[in-house]
């Protein structure tokens, strides 16, 4: 063959290896987490796995742009050796970093419920400190995922170097010259043809986005679909906040969001005493841990304390990590940009947070969590929410119960907790953010005969969290304070599913939100009312009877009733959730699908022209769009917030 197309050959070569290895990571990742798989279709999977070969190709060749254009050029013979060892470098340069991303992906995807990202970059501050208990707690994927690396790092150098003996670079004849110049000229376009088609993931009038990994319901499977590679370098750079106006008269955007409507049945009702108020946030608490399933409950405590409560039968989060969650709970912003607001530009912004509009009322505020201080932000952000005061591990102060990864064990930080809060001056605002129930999943060592592993991982220190929760209310119960203090329990996010019924865009944002107070009885409120994160702040000045001149209107009081919704945004595409219907809207793409709550598993799409759903449809869309604008609107003019009426 011909040198410089021999060359070409090489670099298709290694692309090539390179998807075979990919295939290796997802198979790792369907492996690995085959707890959460097995009840898949094998059809499904299958269709997976050739279904990602066109995002595989599509990210290979996006990275090994560079060398393939490099390859075209005809380098002379005598460099030959210095381009095979400089391609070697450049492209194990290029691909390594995001195979180990791909492997790391593997676990990661647990802990926020989809690939890594651009925006995921944050989690990079969580490492130092964390790097060999990670090792120890994941230990065999480490090795597996190490020989994996170093076996492509050589396999890469093997073909990259071997095969030039026997190449034709010299040809007498001026005719077989031109020849082969003009099939190397060829092979060329046809390579950067090929290249181009394969960068764009096929000839549709469209590059390939995340939208088009959407084949299946469940979006573990879409995850396997997707690969981290792909993912990555779509999110880096992608479109912000996009500043089109879909309502030029503010009244009308306004009058559609959640926060317009009025008549809190608080009113006339509220205690006559000072009230305390206890915010408990449960890491990682889907709705779906809650309660028994087959006989068995992982909660019995909080399934008793629920039994009590005023709960919400539609509650969902606002975001996906817990930067996302705590923002929405403590601050009433949702997660509805790539970045979560703590961390991006926009958290200098005006906001008012829970502790800025309880401290002019005279309530001491508090956050609990038993993280490493500086773990996400949380301490820096609620120095911008007023919150007074930050109790952290560093707080805490014995490194004896700390569990080596993320910090405190949750049954001694409660416990802790109550002393510190029985030294806060009444009325108090406190917030816990429990920490035992991320991965790695472990538990206390006198404990690991108690709490035995369920279906999947998480649920083992689920129950312990819900037993260290039932020993905190039992000492709290015997606290002078208790009577007059509303608990609020919610969580960050969900997690990993195990039950069908939640493996679909639903169940990816359905948490737990309840109220319990041990001496006030709540009035009657529809429990099937759509509620989330963001109504925690307005729901908790509601029931204080605290008003302020400027109001967030995306979130609303518990205690107003009305036809509301939750918006969510993941991965360029929006869902919005309604009692009766979801919207789902990837905006560029088509115009919103509908789909009836009941329809779990969106197969059976909402016709635009269905009798009797239009004027429905219409006045989701609208609610949908009203919410896309107000958000954006408010993080580009730093204006999230208009006079209260």
């Amino acid at each position: 063959m011909f040198g410089p197309s021999f060359r070409l050959i090489k670099i298709f070569s290694l692309v090539l290896l390179t998807v075979l290895f990919y295939f290796f990571a997802r198979a790792e990742f369907l492996i690995w987490n085959w707890s959460l798989f097995k009840n898949k279709p094998a059809q499904d999977i299958l269709w997976s796995f050739i279904v990602g070969l066109r995002f595989d190709v599509a990210a290979i060749l996006t990275l090994t742009a560079p060398l393939l254009l490099l390859a075209f050029v005809p380098w002379p013979r005598a460099w030959n050796g210095l381009w095979a060892t400089v391609t070697w470098v450049v492209f194990s340069v290029l691909q390594v970093p995001f195979l180990i991303l791909n492997l790391g992906d593997t676990e990661f995807i647990n802990f926020v419920g989809r690939r890594f990202t651009f925006d995921s970059l944050f989690v990079v501050n969580e490492i130092p400190g964390k790097v060999w208990n990670f090792v120890s707690s994941y230990w065999l994927l480490f090795l597996v995922n190490t020989l994996i690396v170093l076996l492509f790092v050589l396999l890469v150098r093997k073909v990259t170097l071997a095969g030039f003996e026997k190449l034709q670079w010299t040809v007498h004849s001026r005719k077989d010259k031109a020849k082969l110049w003009l099939a190397h000229g060829f092979l060329c376009f046809v390579a950067l043809a090929i290249s181009v088609i394969g960068i764009r993931g096929g000839l549709q009038a469209k590059p390939v986005s995340f939208v088009n990994a959407n084949v299946f319901t469940a979006p573990l499977l879409n995850n396997l679909v997707l690969n981290s590679t792909f993912t990555f370098i779509k999110s880096y750079g992608a479109k912000g906040l996009s500043k089109d106006k879909y309502f030029n008269d503010q009244h009308e955007m306004l009058s559609l969001l959640n926060g317009s409507l009025r008549g809190s049945l608080m009113e006339g009702r509220r205690p006559k005493a000072p009230q305390n108020v206890v915010i408990i946030i449960l890491e990682s608490f889907g709705e779906e841990y809650i309660g028994p399933v087959n006989g068995k409950s992982y909660t019995p405590f909080l399934d008793s304390l629920k039994a009590q409560s005023l709960s919400f039968e539609n509650a969902y989060a606002n975001g996906r990590r817990s930067i996302e969650g705590v923002g929405a709970i403590m601050g009433g912003i949702p997660a509805l940009m790539n970045e979560p607001f703590i961390s991006s530009h926009f958290t200098s912004n005006y906001f008012l947070g829970l502790g800025t509009l309880l401290t002019p009322a005279k309530y001491s505020t508090s956050f609990f969590h038993g993280g490493h201080n500086g773990t996400m932000y949380f301490d820096s952000f609620m120095q911008s929410a007023g919150v007074e005061k930050y109790f952290g591990a560093r707080e805490y102060g014995n490194g004896a119960d700390d569990d080596g990864v993320w910090g405190i064990w949750d049954e001694p930080f409660l416990q802790w907790m109550l002393t510190e809060v029985d030294q806060l001056p009444q009325p108090f605002m406190t917030s816990v953010f429990t920490l035992s129930s991320h991965q790695p999943y472990k538990i206390p060592a006198q404990y690991k005969d108690r709490f035995k592993e369920g279906p999947i991982e998480i649920l083992k220190t689920v129950e312990y969290t819900d037993f260290a929760l039932e020993k905190f209310f039992t000492e709290a119960a015997k606290k002078p304070w208790f009577k007059n203090t509303l608990f609020i329990v919610t969580a960050d996010h969900a997690s990993m599913h195990y039950r069908p019924e939640y493996e679909n865009e639903q169940g990816s944002y359905r948490i737990p939100l309840f109220l319990y107070h041990p001496g006030y009885k709540f009035p009657e409120v529809d429990t099937k009312m759509v509620v989330q994160q963001i109504d925690v702040l307005p729901t908790v000045l509601d029931f204080l009877g605290i008003s302020d001149k400027d109001q967030n209107y995306l979130g609303s009081s518990i205690f107003i009733p009305g036809d509301k919704t939750a918006v969510n945004f993941i991965d360029g595409r929006y869902l919005l959730f309604a009692k009766d219907y979801f919207l789902r809207w990837t905006p560029g793409h088509g115009e919103p699908q509908m789909f009836a709550m009941s329809d779990r598993a969106t197969e059976h799409e909402i016709p635009d022209d269905q009798p009797g759903t239009s004027p429905r449809r219409q006045a989701l869309e609208k609610k949908l769009k009203a919410t896309i604008q107000y958000f954006n609107e408010g993080m580009w003019d730093n204006k999230l917030y208009y006079p209260s009426k």
